[in-house]
């Protein structure tokens, strides 16, 4: 999120958190105008030693809240209360509301988990992530480093996620603690102004839930669902419109055997029901690929280079098809087990 953003965003929070206080105050706010306006009506009607208009009425009644009186004391019994009630009255709503309205205005960690959600509210086109553990905060680093705006709802059980929670919101991520089940928490998380919902919990049943309850919110969302069955994750797809559903051996499984099969193979992933490896290839002097140009090497062996690191540090992601490999060069390539091992490394 560029800096231009941010500000607006804030400075949208900082609106509506107005918004929001003054609508929290309202009975307060009321009940000190009334008593400006009754207060300057008896003046107008009661008050002898001068007739005063409605301005100064109000004006004379509103110094007389600050014990700071621009008329002096009549000497009338019928305006006399006004010089008495208003004070006490005034002060007594001055202090209980207008300043603690000050000060959770301007003091934010009085309401700390209230202005997590004011900021929340200013997001649109967002991805909102759903669980806050170790695999969400993972989640939440990756797409923040990617520029992707977040909102993430979690639980806190513990000292690790409590950690969690603040590392994130010195980020400047919101994160609402609360149950992602309930209607109203995703609604506070602007689920039906997202582009995307992650859900990382490590239950099961719990993330189906949050699915079902966002997928109501909000018809066109793209939900990503972290599942510990096989079976769940298959049945989420078909009849929950839950567009990618994760299952935890599903990802596990085919990294450890690819790491059993060579020390070349960094990564492994199902695209449909095909099993591809990403492998990492430090070209010796003895290489088979040495001399090959980039082309030649997919051609040959109907892989994807998407990058080549060269000896001086140089990156190039996805390098030209004439460009020729060296010694010390570093490839890094997809494939399928089949087409990884035709290059007999």
């Amino acid at each position: 999120m560029g800096p231009v953003k941010r500000r607006s965003q804030i400075l949208k929070a900082y609106l509506r958190d107005t918004w929001l206080l003054l609508r929290q105050f309202r009975h307060s706010l009321l009940a000190f105008t009334v008593l400006l306006l009754l207060g300057a009506l008896w003046l107008m009607f009661f008050y002898p030693e001068k007739r005063l208009d409605f301005g100064e009425a109000v004006y004379a009644t509103l110094m007389l809240v600050f014990l700071n009186p621009t008329i002096d004391f009549p000497q009338s019994t019928f305006a006399r209360p006004v010089f008495f009630v208003v004070p006490i009255v005034g002060v007594v709503i001055f202090t209980e509301a207008i300043i603690r309205f000050g000060i959770m205005l301007f003091a934010k960690s009085y309401r700390e988990e209230e202005w997590q959600r004011v900021m929340a509210s200013t997001y649109r086109n967002h991805t909102v992530i759903v669980g806050i553990g170790r695999v969400g905060y993972r989640v939440a680093e990756e797409l923040s480093s990617a520029g992707l705006e977040i909102v993430a709802v979690t639980l806190v059980n513990d000292e690790e996620s409590a950690y969690l929670v603040r590392k994130l919101r010195e980020k400047g991520i919101p994160v609402i603690v609360d149950d992602a089940r309930r209607t109203e928490v995703l609604r506070d998380a602007r689920i039906g102004h997202a582009r995307c919902l992650l859900i990382c919990t490590g239950n099961d049943l719990t993330n189906l839930e949050v699915a079902l309850t966002a997928r109501e919110l909000n018809p066109n969302l793209r939900i990503v669902v972290r599942l510990f069955s096989d079976a769940l994750a298959e049945q989420a797809q078909k009849f929950m419109g839950v567009q990618v559903a994760l299952s935890t051996s599903a990802i596990a499984a085919p990294a450890m055997v690819a790491a059993a099969v060579s020390q070349t193979i960094v990564h492994a992933f199902y695209v449909g029901e095909h099993l591809f490896y990403v492998t990492e290839v430090n070209l010796d002097k003895t290489s088979p690929l040495k001399g090959l140009t980039i082309g030649e090497v997919e051609r040959n062996h109907s892989v994807s280079v998407i990058l080549l690191r060269r000896s001086n540090g140089e990156l190039l992601h996805h390098p030209p098809a004439d460009l020729m490999l060296q010694s010390d060069d570093t490839l890094v390539l997809i494939g399928t087990p089949e087409q990884i091992a035709s290059l007999g490394l």
